[in-house]
């Protein structure tokens, strides 16, 4: 789903996961899950104003400033890009029936083309992204980590 805000494009995603929010939350803010499921290395200062850095491969990596961490419910960070501003990434937990509904939505995504590129990209990587979530929080296996736009 694509909205257009007057800071830029949101990108919006959902999944079921069938784990307690609990263990969703601890998989979006630990470096052994992240290392997981999701990146190659992740250093984390978990706590709001705390700095992220996420590296993909040697010399590819994204870092951020935590703006909400609100165990086990909501956690919002800052994603600096190529762009001149950073995007915004936020993850909302609810507990449903006997798992998780995780809602993410990236904001402040640009216009242009290498901003459509960009989008174009975020939107397979997160679909990929969850999916390997899901999966390691469901079945303990997962492609191995790393960019998948």
């Amino acid at each position: 789903m694509e909205q257009t805000y007057p800071g830029g494009r949101t990108l919006e995603k959902e999944v079921f996961i069938k784990a307690s929010p609990e263990r969703v939350f601890r998989a979006l803010t630990t470096r052994e899950d992240l290392e997981r499921w999701f990146l190659v290395k992740a250093e984390l200062d978990l706590c709001p104003g705390g700095t992220i850095r996420f590296s993909w491969r040697p010399g590819s990596f994204e870092v951020g400033k935590i703006l909400v961490l609100e165990p086990p419910h909501r956690l919002s960070y800052t994603w600096e890009t190529f762009g001149p501003a950073p995007t915004t990434i936020t993850f909302e937990l609810s507990a449903e029936n006997d798992g998780t509904r995780l809602h993410l939505t990236h904001t402040n995504i640009g216009t242009g083309e290498d901003w459509d590129r960009y989008y174009t990209s975020v939107n397979r990587g997160w679909s990929a992204h969850l999916a390997d979530l899901a999966s390691w929080l469901e079945t303990g296996t997962c492609p191995p980590p790393g960019p998948r736009g």
